[in-house]
């Protein structure tokens, strides 16, 4: 199996597993979405939720980002976006827009 296939499989799964029904999209952005990456390259992923995220969410999250960290020898950028500020705001904020025009789904509800 493809390096990054398995690897993002296992993202999404974890992802999915911390934010349950909350979680509306998974989005890869960022130099790996260009396919622009280095081996130095930081991982952005943008994990968009209906309502806000929860503490335990958050520490759920962090510590899957380190396990990936490791696991991978990456560094995962995790990023929680509340989705109804991300509809609102998506053609005005200059990350928003950047998210929407180059971010790859890598899973949506």
């Amino acid at each position: 199996m493809d390096k990054n296939k398995e690897m993002f499989d296992r993202l999404v799964k974890g992802l999915r597993d911390i934010y349950g029904d909350k979680l509306v999209s998974i989005l890869l952005y960022g130099s790996f979405a260009r396919k622009t990456n280095t081996k130095e390259s930081d991982i952005d992923i943008a994990v968009l939720l209906n309502g806000k995220e929860t503490k335990e969410m958050h520490d759920r999250m962090v510590d899957l980002a380190v396990d990936m960290d490791l696991e991978y020898d990456q560094v995962f950028s995790i990023l929680y976006i509340d989705y109804k500020n991300f509809l609102e705001w998506e053609d005005t904020l200059p990350f928003y827009k950047n998210v929407k025009e180059e971010g790859v789904v890598l899973w949506a509800a």
